[in-house]
């Protein structure tokens, strides 16, 4: 079957779930960042117009990198007017992201002096009609919020150049020590707000979440999404179905070809051999492993141990309905209408008894959560358009496919 034109992510507006400002608040190093990229990709592949105002790269933009850690003081008058500057203009951005048919806004600031700055950003939201949900993250364990600067923070601009010593792990323990004297944790119930205590990059860390005065599908959607987060590193092996007898149609179940069966093998050895040479003292010899409920799908690991396969009903291609086995060139003659509308909108148009792109993604959803919650490396067989449905959100790739094939 052919599958032409570019399946991405279908950005629009999720009617019936409002507009939202995702506010996250607490003291740096705690994953405030890190929980803005990711719900920003986690709401764009449900198809929500989604986006992050950093204002760390408004004040970057605005005054310049590798600023003094004294810039972070809320006591100096001078540098807070700058940062309240960097952030009145992503504030001003965001607005302007709402009035253009933005649904969620991620407001990505620290904002330590929270009975004031809560106040403010809902009285200027509240003539937009937009509902402000905070995201707390707490976390009172030092070796995790040093382990979180080391992995995180000096990668960023403002210590590019920096030698990866102590001296910029001291700078940004100074940048916290500015704000803990001013920080105030949300307690007022009348707000709405999620609090992630302890997330970090241990296995271990992530305690629990307490979720306040949530309203509606999407609200709710978002604690839950939070639930399978954690910072563990950890690898995504992509890896198409090897050949089969039939490898072009969608409805048999055929098994694998004697050159899929070596493709197999092959991939098997090179895997192990890979993570032998990769993988730190102790780490597990294979990863875990999800396939597709079809023959080409799981017979494409018979050479991994079976207890660490698990095949998923989910992870079957998309159907190609009545164009299957057609080439680009029969389906125009034959369907011309549909293939016009299929060049348009890959992602969302369906051939006749077909599945879309976003039909597919949908039913991926709950893999995605998965994936968000496993600690260990994962190996994903399959076919190349459930592939391309994970790589997009794997990559946060917006309007744009991965066209190359999909090896290891």
């Amino acid at each position: 079957m052919s599958t032409g034109g570019r399946p991405g992510f279908c950005i629009g507006r999720m009617f019936h779930a409002g507009t939202i400002c995702l506010v996250p608040v607490g003291l740096p190093a705690r994953g405030k960042t890190f929980m803005s990229t990711k719900l920003s990709r986690y709401l764009r592949w449900l198809g929500v117009k989604t986006q992050v105002f950093n204002v760390g790269t408004y004040r970057r933009r605005m005054f310049g990198k590798s600023p003094d850690h004294k810039l972070f003081d809320p006591a100096d008058a001078d540098a807070m007017a700058k940062r309240n500057a960097a952030g009145d203009a992503a504030f001003d951005d965001m607005i302007k992201f709402f009035q253009s048919g933005g649904q969620v806004g991620i407001y990505d600031h620290t904002l330590t002096i929270m009975e004031s700055k809560r106040k403010e950003i809902m009285d200027r939201l509240a003539p937009h009609k937009v509902h402000v949900v905070f995201l707390e993250t707490i976390c009172d364990n030092p070796k995790v919020i040093e382990a979180n600067i080391r992995e995180v923070k000096l990668n960023l601009p403002d210590y590019e150049g920096w030698m990866r010593t102590a001296v910029p792990v001291t700078d940004f323990l100074d940048r916290i020590n500015h704000h803990v004297p001013y920080y105030q944790t949300l307690s007022d119930p009348s707000l709405t707000y999620i609090q992630v205590m302890n997330l970090g990059i241990d296995s271990n860390v992530g305690e629990h979440i307490v979720a306040n005065n949530l309203k509606g599908y999407l609200q709710t959607r978002l604690a839950y999404y939070l639930l399978n987060i954690h910072i563990t590193k950890r690898t995504v092996y992509l890896l198409r179905n090897a050949e089969s007898v039939s490898d072009d149609t969608f409805k048999d179940d055929a098994p694998l070809s004697p050159v899929g069966i070596r493709h197999a093998r092959q991939v098997h050895d090179f895997l192990v051999a890979l993570r032998e040479r990769t993988n730190e003292a102790g780490a597990p010899k294979y990863p875990k492993i999800f396939t597709s409920t079809r023959r080409r799908s799981h017979e494409s690991a018979q050479f991994f141990p079976p207890e660490l396969v698990t095949q998923k009903t989910s992870l079957v291609q998309l159907n190609p309905g009545a164009v299957e086995a057609m080439t680009d060139e029969r389906i125009a003659n034959e369907y011309p209408e549909e293939y016009a509308r299929h060049q348009k909108d890959p992602f969302n148009h369906r051939y006749p008894r077909a599945e879309s792109y976003h039909d597919l993604a949908l039913r991926l959803e709950h893999v995605i959560l998965e994936l968000e919650g496993e600690k260990g490396d994962v190996l994903i067989i399959a076919h190349e358009t459930v592939l391309r449905c994970l790589y997009a959100y794997l990559m946060d790739l917006e309007d744009k496919v991965c066209f190359c094939p999909f090896v290891i």
